[in-house]
């Protein structure tokens, strides 16, 4: 999800920590890969060992992928480890946190439920309970396409809070809840039964079958160390109509075949979820009804990508008039944290340029591509790069050369981040042996955040505190010193001061993280 709704809805998580090395098993494969069309085989070849390359140019343990065409499963693979510490390979059928991708789901539930008149683009959102500074003027419509902020329908702002709260719409709307459909309509129907949502949206449906058995097969989370090797992370456990789904290659498979055949919702349906919405200035947004919509050199491409941190990513990406589909899912954030996708561009994505370069510029270029030396420095590249006489393929490879780079630039971020987090947690166990617990006493209670619009409650447990933002799981508060401590959400580090009135109880505290000060006031 974009680094600004996890700044300020997930401010806070419980960072698990640990240590392990990666390595790369072969090479998996459904019995469907062996059915691989001749037109198809080389390319896919190629394609499979592009692919491995960039997963570890990203140092992702493991990750596993699919590609559709015409309806049908032609290709999946795993790569790497869904389980690093016993060497247990990634395979079609592993498991994976969706992040962002469920917003997909949620949004075929609503336009079915448009169709059947359960209830309008155009409702007020605000008729079902939902309580926006922007009131009536924010409707359905405006939570599907990220642009409710503000003044409604003017600007596209990706906004996972808000699109969350279309599950609250369904609910109203018809008195069952989101995943009760998405079970109904969706999973059930197209026998996707490894597809689960997370614990919190398991709880008492038929779901729970499936549940238990997609939770024993989940990849295992990781994130990136200090010396580029795997640790343990950790998934989120919420669920909503923006996130919280875990699937397999091999099951979106059956919901992109679904799409295509327009089982789910109409032709005319699918092709409004599929076009851009238009600002109120007349302006080509990038985001559809659940879906981003963008047109490079006139291919069409309909995509979704998920980024939950620090371990979870994905990317569904369509071209319609092909009738191809790329899936790719992955148990740490490498996928997407390098890339600026929220902003609309897919082809800011490395293995999306891949995807991209292999199965259409390729062909379309009806020769072999430039051999670009990616090993050599960025400029050496750049160099060979302008020298390319076909604008189509220069232009290509440029993006390609700037993903790289900002995968470089990502893995130094994450190599820093996690030696500054080993660095506080040596202090913080440090400091923790001399810390008064009378102290720790003083800060327990609940602090209200005015600027995010949340209260944030400090509990204390035998050794330490802790800090929660209602609907997500606690974190741990480690001492830096009396007054100052730190946690961790997803890979940034967020600093806490308790600021004392005259009798030296807190009175309140301040949260520093992500270039962003935040107030909370004690209740």
């Amino acid at each position: 999800m974009q680094s600004e709704w996890i700044c300020l809805a997930l401010v806070f998580c419980l960072v698990l920590a640990g240590c392990s090395t990666t390595a790369s098993p072969p090479a998996t494969a459904t019995p469907s890969a062996t059915a691989t069309p001749d037109p198809f085989a080389q390319s896919l070849a190629a394609f499979e060992v592009e692919l491995e390359a960039v997963r570890q140019e990203l140092k992702i343990p493991g990750m596993s992928a699919a590609i559709v065409k015409d309806g049908q499963l032609l290709w999946a693979r795993g790569l790497g480890y869904a389980d690093v510490e016993n060497q247990t390979p990634a395979t079609p059928d592993t498991p994976y946190h969706l992040a962002s991708v469920t917003k997909t789901f949620a949004a075929v539930v609503i336009m079915q439920l448009v169709q059947e008149g359960k209830l309008s683009l155009d409702d007020p959102v605000s008729r079902y309970g939902v309580k926006l500074p922007e009131g009536e003027k924010v409707l359905v419509r405006h939570l599907l396409s990220h642009t409710s902020a503000g003044t409604p329908g003017a600007r596209y702002r990706y906004d996972g809070d808000r699109y969350a709260r279309l599950s609250q719409v369904i609910q109203a709307a018809t008195g069952r809840s989101f995943q009760e459909w998405l079970f109904e309509r969706i999973l059930q129907p197209l026998g996707m039964n490894d597809t689960a949502p997370s614990p919190a949206g398991c709880t008492g449906l038929p779901l729970a079958p499936a549940c238990e058995r997609v939770y024993r097969a989940i990849a295992r989370p990781y994130r990136l160390g200090e010396n580029s090797d795997s640790i343990p992370g950790y998934y989120q456990t919420t669920f909503s109509a923006a996130a919280g789904l875990i699937s397999t290659v091999t099951d979106l498979a059956k919901l992109d075949a679904a799409l295509d055949a327009n089982t789910l919702v109409t032709a005319a349906t699918k092709q409004l979820m599929w076009t851009p919405t238009v600002s109120n200035s007349g302006q080509d947004l990038p985001y559809g009804l659940g879906w981003f919509t963008q047109d490079y050199r006139g291919t069409r491409l309909i995509w979704h990508y998920g980024y939950w941190p620090p371990s979870i990513s994905a990317l569904f990406v369509k071209l319609p008039e092909e009738r191809l589909t790329f899936i790719v899912l992955a148990n740490t954030d490498g996928l997407s944290h390098p890339f600026p996708l929220g902003d609309g561009d897919l082809l800011t994505s490395l293995p999306a340029l891949t995807f991209y370069k292999r199965f259409v510029l390729a062909p379309r270029y009806g020769q072999p591509l430039p051999a670009i030396d990616w090993s050599a420095d960025s400029s050496t590249a750049l160099t060979a790069i302008s020298h390319v006489p076909d604008q189509a393929v220069r232009e290509l490879l440029t993006k390609e050369s700037d993903a790289r780079q900002k995968v470089a630039n990502s893995v130094m971020s994450a190599e820093e981040k996690a030696r500054i987090l080993a660095e506080k947690r040596a202090l913080a166990a440090e400091v923790a042996k001399s810390l008064d617990p009378k102290i720790l006493d003083g800060y327990v209670g609940e602090y209200e955040m005015e600027q995010l619009g949340i209260t944030l409650s400090v509990s204390r447990v035998p050794d330490g505190l802790y800090i929660q933002q209602p609907g997500y799981p606690p974190g741990e508060l480690l001492p830096l010193s009396e007054t100052r401590f730190f946690t961790v959400v997803g890979t940034d580090v967020y600093d806490i001061e308790f600021t004392l009135d005259g009798t030296n109880h807190a009175s309140g505290l301040v949260v520093t993280g992500s270039g962003q000060r935040f107030l909370g006031k004690r209740k």
